[in-house]
């Protein structure tokens, strides 16, 4: 392109656009105006400063992004041009505005590395708070306007001349791309769920670029064959064939990039530069091909066009294929070899939205290895007989067919690929013999591998997974294509990544297991990584000194006479670390790891079914605290085992490094890493052969005993793969001669070790093939889960379907039907109230009662018929007046089918979660429900409302998993509820009831106190209660009741027949309903005691355990990492449940929420129908609108999108859901700063008229404040070591005004100080300790908590302390989840401490910073006011009383001196 200089002095800023220019070159939309030239001016200036490496330039496109350019003057010209009819876009203004969304979207400059992809960089389309240009734009109109923008893009392409020069603006226009179709189910906000606006606004134009077009481009002959099959495809061909007219410029996008890739793979004498650019582009257009066929949108006619050119085979005929230095362009064209495996990748034209599942693919395979037996045994009998008369599994084996194809002439060879229409030397532009020149290979090897491409079968995803290692190698955990740095400003400079990514729709079941196999092991990978770093580097390992003798060394015998084991032998380690050891040679064995047990394989399997080895840890020089850390080691705990070489080490480590070392993919060199394998652990033993590991020790009496000696002796299991790549040297050089150089021993954390059980509970999904799912997953919801439905409300309990199931399961009631609200409602009123325009008639008549009641209530249109009924218990219940979106959430957890609701900050999302719990409980006594959450204190909380109602049998909850021991609810309950502890409080209350058997017995003179046990203890057992309760007590109830009967006026107390047992009545008059209310304790004594005789007869604690799991539990609660640890127990025990209620669904990972729906098994394996599934109701709880879930490594979340959750997309995808729509946590002020992100998020009325909402803040002028903090001793932002931010200034800030609310009277543990970074965190922390340390005034004072943003998501306080610590640029609280989680924390005051130019710029935030910026940016105190005051918050204070601070060390001086008089009035 040549360069167009741009003008020196263009505008940028927002007011620019407001400019109403003459001439024609100017019209207006939506309020704002569209300058045709200063527009064309600003796209050549932001293009020039993008190919510079200026810093003004980069400072100039850094203004463009904060000021929204995109949203306030190039997306409007799109829309402008739209509304006018035009069809030819600016080209400039396109490329420009992709420019910038792709610095938004990540990495800045020239050659910008991954994508942080999707909604985010396509955002202006669709979200009107960033675009108030287009707020009364269509969706239909932008779908054109977006189409324009495309246009424009692609021609801004195709003018460029086809050098290496310009690949980088090819780089920016595939990345755009990219980004574009990773974004294709965004909708606006506002559409709904009717037909029209089932696709996204964006998809149409992007599916119609590589739509049915494309079949221009494959070869004529391959062509009319597709058609010929497909009469669908031919039609729509031929409807499209009559629209075409004249070619626009998107025709040619995919063949063009198909083309332009072939030429980069075959470019020679490339210097350094040349071909960096090149392999940049390579990798992103693999990447994009990628893409295209993992969208079921895309992948139909994209797979038939890549397969009809045998790209693939190209790419790995390639030299570049070979080329060891380009990893990454193996690892992709793989991944494409392996996203073909489905239909549409093997040429076929006729996958619908769903892929062939993996029968579906065989079928196909074995169709065309039948073609290509008639074909030769039409016309190559003689010549290729082997192949005419094998066998099916003959023909399809790649290394078989091969083989034989070696014999066949050349031209033979090219006949038969002719013939099977896979190439044709007239068509395809480059004949098969140039083609091979090319790629530098022979014209035979070309069509020998174009023919095994499309008729060898591929082993199953399945298979492959079954074989693939669980454990992370040290080739993979430094592979920085696979595990790519985990800091983005690192993960820039990668150009792409050999990555799955998760989308909005998946082609099939295995398709979505698979994505988030890789994902999730290299996420755990990447984990694993670091902690082995951080041991590795504690331990600081370096050659023995001669003559030196290591005082570890306890038995002084040396090791085997092997190369290996000598340079091994030369390591010392001469630090230590708390969560690593180092492996000694024990006396006996003279090794501290050695394999005793390798079984053989499995039938079908190719490697060892068992690897047992025997570990040897000494704990002599470890600390007692330490000691016992070890001997904490449980039973499938996970240890990875390290091999150091001192002699490899080839750097200094202690050397000035700018990148951390979890980062530095030389780490391994550096520090002398060899090797890194993976180990379970099955059991561990101390000297005196006691197994530590077994859990029944803790339950013994006295607890569990003290470990003998100091060695552990533990024996682990390996990953049997593993062990197999070793033993054929494709896992390590040095074969099985790897585990004899291990010296170090690596333990994690509990919580973060459980990675394995989820590894194989999606490993064991998938080898029982995609449909095994559907043995916990009905039908009406595996399609809306993946995307592939073509109605998202299909599930729904509105939904037509829904109702039809509804009519056919027993144990569902329909929406038109009664339902059961049970204690819902606190009266008539609020009855009528929730269901606002419908006419509501309770018991037949419209009148209100104040009582209390329950409610059955049955909703048809626009009436309400309920029935009002009385409790049958006494408890207090709800005490909550719901609103009606939330009773309409309840209504809809209630039916069967799928809720998703969205809770904003306050809304109460928990509390409804809870009324659905009970009325559940109540409604079905026959089903179970079971409760996830993310967090053990989310499901803490939940289990503590559950059990406050009073109203649940607690004998009928369950909490699985280790968070039950910070369980401590607010009922009478002095019982965990661990299993354990359910048997431990079942056992009890079992002799307490049999207590009150034996008085009953006693009180009827049928036992005697001598019959008891020794101990007194009661004579009966549950099975002698109930022979006693059937001969004695029954008959004596039925006796009674029958004279009552024939003499209802008879003396009723002597009569009855158990006035002994009850004291109080030997002095009390008593009525029939008294006697009746006895007699039913009486039965209830029996019932329960009915309920607990299978644990009575069941011995071991495992037996009991897993009866109350399976047959009596009826609540169950687990976080979702338990829930995939203990799927496959729970198949095995026959666990089954009808309603899932997950909460904080936002918050976890897809596949953390897909997983709980599967912990049950099914009736049949082979069938989908939902009959064979017992769920009935899912209901996810959550916010999208606030943090996602939390992912360590941020090129996972930007590039592979794995921090996206499953609530989440299915709020893309239009699943219907409910917002909840009243806050009650907040002022209605403060929440103003985050409700705009919301649909109408209005206050409930306790906000307007509670008294602590309406009192002002005592001392404070204002409820928030945005408080301006500049540099503090000349020093803003810093960095003490890498991505560590922290700013001194504020920290100072945040301590002294903490201290100085509680120095006029404030609750301390009412305050929170929060942070959006870590190291700040840290830094308040210091400087509180030093504040309110031992002989300040305010010594042990702490605040409520000192925490980052994203570590108090879920919590509150009355008053928050903000510091954004950013001074330099916004950093990632750009993000808006990130924005509305901070400042939606606060319930009665918010004060805000950053640089206010900075924040106050910026585009994405300044809807919440507008509002904070409307007070004055200096903190404003009010002057002689203690805590609390009687102010209220909207009278004006007078101008004398407020106190203005100027800086932190005006308030540091304030606050001394009011500690000064607090000394003085303490004396």
């Amino acid at each position: 392109m040549a360069k167009r200089r741009a003008p020196e002095a263009a505008d940028t800023s927002a007011a620019k656009v407001q400019k109403v220019t003459d001439g024609s070159t100017t019209s207006k939309l939506g309020g704002f105006s569209i300058d045709i030239n200063s527009l064309t001016s600003l796209a050549q200036r932001i293009i020039t400063a993008h190919q510079s490496d200026d810093s003004k330039d980069t400072k100039f496109l850094d203004d463009c992004h904060d000021n929204g350019t995109i949203e306030r003057q190039l997306w409007p010209y799109f829309l402008h041009l739209n509304n006018n009819g035009a069809s030819d876009p600016n080209e400039e203004i396109a490329y420009a505005l992709a420019l910038l969304a792709n610095r938004r979207g990540g990495g800045s400059g020239k050659g910008s590395g991954i994508d942080g992809g999707g909604d985010s960089q396509l955002m202006f389309v669709v979200d009107d708070n960033f675009s108030p240009s287009s707020s009364s734009v269509s969706p239909m109109q932008r779908t054109a306007a977006f189409a324009l923008l495309l246009k424009g893009l692609l021609s801004y392409q195709d003018m460029q001349t086809h050098s290496l020069g310009h690949i980088s603006i090819q780089n920016e226009v595939l990345r755009f791309l990219i980004a574009s179709y990773s974004s294709m189910e965004l909708r606006c906000k506002s559409s709904d769920s009717n037909s029209s606006q089932r696709r996204g606004i964006i998809e149409g134009p992007l599916v119609d670029l590589v739509g049915v077009r494309l079949w221009d481009a494959i070869p004529k002959r391959k062509r009319f064959l597709e058609m010929k099959r497909d009469g669908m495809l031919k039609k729509r061909y031929g409807l499209y064939e009559t629209k075409r007219g004249d070619k626009d410029a998107n025709v040619g996008f995919l063949p063009g990039l198909v083309d332009q890739l072939f030429a980069m793979i075959t470019k020679d004498d490339l210097d350094e530069g040349e071909q960096r650019a090149v392999k940049g582009y390579i990798s992103k257009s693999l990447e994009l091909l990628l893409d295209l066929l993992s969208y079921p949108q895309t992948r139909t006619h994209v797979a038939s066009f890549i397969s009809s050119h045998n790209l693939t085979v190209k790419l790995v005929l390639s030299k570049l294929y070979r080329d060891q230095s380009f990893v990454l362009f193996r690892q992709q064209v793989n991944m494409l070899l392996d996203s073909e495996r489905m239909e549409g990748g093997m040429g076929s034209s006729t996958s619908n939205s769903s892929a062939l599942m993996e029968k579906g693919v065989d079928r196909l395979i074995y169709q065309r290895a039948h073609t290509l037996q008639k074909l030769l045994h039409r016309h190559y009998v003689e010549e290729a007989s082997d192949v005419v008369f094998a066998g099916v599994g003959r023909v399809t084996d790649a290394t078989w067919l091969r083989e034989k194809i070696g014999l066949w002439s050349e031209n033979t060879l090219y006949d038969v690929c002719y013939r099977l229409r896979l190439v044709d030397d007239k068509d395809i532009g480059s004949s098969t013999a140039e083609i091979a020149e090319q790629l530098g290979c022979t014209r035979r090897d070309l069509l020998t591998s174009i023919i095994i491409y499309h008729q060898a079968s591929r082993q199953s995803d399945a298979t492959v997974l079954s074989a693939a290692p669980i454990f992370p190698t040290e080739e993979l955990l430094w592979d920085p294509h696979s595990v790519p740095p985990g800091n983005f400003s690192l993960a820039s400079n990668v150009q792409s990544l050999s990555l799955p990514k998760l989308n909005a729709r998946f082609l099939s079941a295995g398709d979505y297991l698979l994505r988030n196999f890789h994902l999730f092991r290299l996420e755990c990978a990447y984990e694993i990584r670091g902690d082995i770093v951080d041991v590795v580097k504690r331990m600081r390992p370096a050659l023995k000194q001669d003559g030196y003798t290591d005082p570890n060394d306890y038995y002084g015998e040396a090791q085997e006479d092997t190369a290996h084991q000598d340079d091994f032998g030369k390591t010392e380690f001469q630090g230590w670390a708390r969560m690593g050891l180092q492996l000694k040679s024990n006396k006996e064995d003279k090794q501290g790891f050695r394999i005793i047990r390798v079984d053989p394989p499995r039938l079908g399997q190719r490697f060892p079914s068992n690897v047992v080895a025997e570990l040897v840890l000494d704990l002599y020089h470890c600390a007692t605290s330490l000691a016992s850390e070890w001997d904490e080691l449980r039973e499938f705990d996970n240890l990875f085992l390290v091999a150091v070489d001192a002699t490899k080490i080839s750097a200094s480590q202690t050397e000035d490094r700018r990148i951390p070392d979890e980062e530095d993919f030389s780490f391994p060199e550096r520090f002398g890493v060899r090797a890194v394998r993976g180990v379970t652990v099955l059991e561990v033993r101390d000297e005196a052969g006691v197994v530590l590991s077994d859990p029944a020790l803790a339950y013994e009496e006295g607890g569990k005993p003290q470990p003998k000696g100091k060695r552990r002796f533990l024996r682990v299991a390996l990953d049997p793969a593993q062990y197999a790549a070793d033993a054929t040297g494709r896992g390590s050089s040095l074969g099985t001669d790897v585990y004899d150089t291990f010296n170090l021993v690596v333990r994690r954390q509990g919580k973060e070790n459980n990675f394995k059980a989820v590894l194989e509970t999606i490993r064991g999904l998938m080898r029982g093939g995609a449909h095994s799912m559907y043995r916990s997953i009905p039908s009406w919801l595996m399609p809306v889960l993946l995307g592939y439905g073509g109605d998202p409300s299909a599930a729904s309990f509105l939904s037509p379907q829904m109702k039809s199931f509804a009519s056919k399961t027993a144990g569902v009631t329909s929406p038109n039907a009664a339902l059961d609200f049970g204690d819902t409602f606190l009266d008539d009123k609020h009855l009528k109230d929730s269901f606002p325009g419908c006419n509501v008639i309770v018991n037949g008549h419209q009148d209100s009662s104040s009582t209390r009641n329950n409610y059955r209530v049955k909703v048809t249109d626009d009436s309400v018929e309920a029935t009002a009924y009385t409790s049958p218990t006494t408890s207090s219940g709800n005490p909550i007046r719901f609103t009606p979106v939330q009773v309409q959430a309840i209504r809809s957890g209630l039916c069967p089918g799928l809720t998703t609701l969205i809770g904003p900050p306050g809304t109460g999302k928990t509390d409804v979660a809870c009324q659905i719990i009970a009325n559940l409980y109540h409604s079905f006594p026959t089903q179970r429900t079971v409760i996830v959450t993310h967090s053990n204190a989310a499901l803490n909380d939940l289990f503590d409302k559950v059990m406050a109602r009073g109203d649940v049998d607690e004998r009928y909850m369950l909490r699985l998993g280790a968070g039950e021991r910070n369980l401590s609810t607010t009922s009478s309950s002095s019982h965990d509820f661990t299993k354990p502890g359910r048997v431990a409080h079942i056992l009890s209350r079992r002799n307490d009831l049999l207590e009150k058997v034996q008085q009953l017995s006693e009180s009827l003179n049928l036992s005697s106190a001598a019959e008891r046990g020794a101990d007194g203890a009661p004579s009966y057992t549950c099975e002698t209660a109930e022979y006693f309760f059937f001969h004695h007590v029954k008959k004596r109830i039925d006796l009674f009741e029958a004279g009552m009967k024939k003499d209802p006026i008879a003396n009723v107390k002597g009569s009855f027949p158990f006035v002994k047992y009850f004291p109080e009545l030997e002095t009390a008059s008593m009525t029939l309903d008294d006697a009746t209310t006895k007699i039913k304790e009486i039965q209830a004594i029996f019932d329960e005691l009915a309920e607990f005789r299978p644990i009575e007869l069941l011995r071991s604690q495992r037996q009991r355990t897993d009866y109350l799991l399976t047959k009596q539990a009826r609540i169950v609660a687990m976080t979702c990492t338990h829930a995939a640890i203990a799927r496959a127990r729970l198949v095995e025990l026959g666990f089954h449940y009808d309603n899932v209620i997950v909460e904080e669904a936002g918050q976890m990972l897809d596949i953390e929420t897909f997983v709980p729906l599967l912990i049950q098994g099914g009736e049949s394996d082979d069938s989908s129908s939902s009959s064979n599934s017992r769920l009935k109701r899912v209901c996810l709880i959550g916010d999208h609108n606030q943090l996602p879930p939390v992912v360590k490594n941020i090129s996972f979340s930007k590039f592979s999108h794995y921090d996206q959750s499953l609530f989440a997309r299915l709020i893309k995808l239009g699943v219907p859901s409910i917002e909840l729509n009243k806050q009650g946590r907040a002022r209605a002020d403060i929440a103003r700063l985050y409700s705009w992100r919301y649909d109408d998020l209005g206050d409930l009325e306790h906000v307007l008229k509670k008294e602590e909402f309406k009192k002002a803040n005592t001392g404070l002028a204002h409820t928030f404040q945005l408080i301006n903090v500049d540099d503090f001793e000349g020093r803003g932002e810093s960095t003490p070591t890498a991505y560590f931010y922290q700013n001194v200034g504020e920290a100072e800030y945040s301590v002294a005004l903490f201290q100085y609310l509680v120095l006029i009277g404030y609750p301390p543990e009412k305050i929170s100080i929060l942070t959006t970074y870590n190291g700040q965190k840290e830094l308040i922390t210091d400087i509180l300790s030093q504040r309110c340390g031992a002989g300040t005034p305010l010594a042990g004072i702490k605040p409520g908590a000192i925490s980052t943003v994203d570590q108090y998501q879920g919590q509150q306080n009355n008053f928050i302390i903000l510091s954004l610590v950013r001074t330099k640029n916004v950093g990632h609280l750009r993000d808006i989840r990130r924005l509305v989680v901070a400042v939606s924390r606060a319930r009665l005051g918010l004060y805000v401490l950053c640089r206010k130019d900075l924040f106050c710029h910026c585009h994405e935030l300044r809807r919440t910073m507008d509002q904070l910026a409307a007070k004055p940016t200096k903190l404003q105190l009010v002057k002689g006011e203690h805590f609390p005051t009687e102010r209220m918050a909207n009278d004006k204070v007078d101008a004398h009383k407020v106190h203005e601070i100027n800086d932190v060390t005006e308030l540091g001086e304030l606050v001394h001196s009011m500690q000064q008089d607090y000394l003085s009035n303490q004396q």
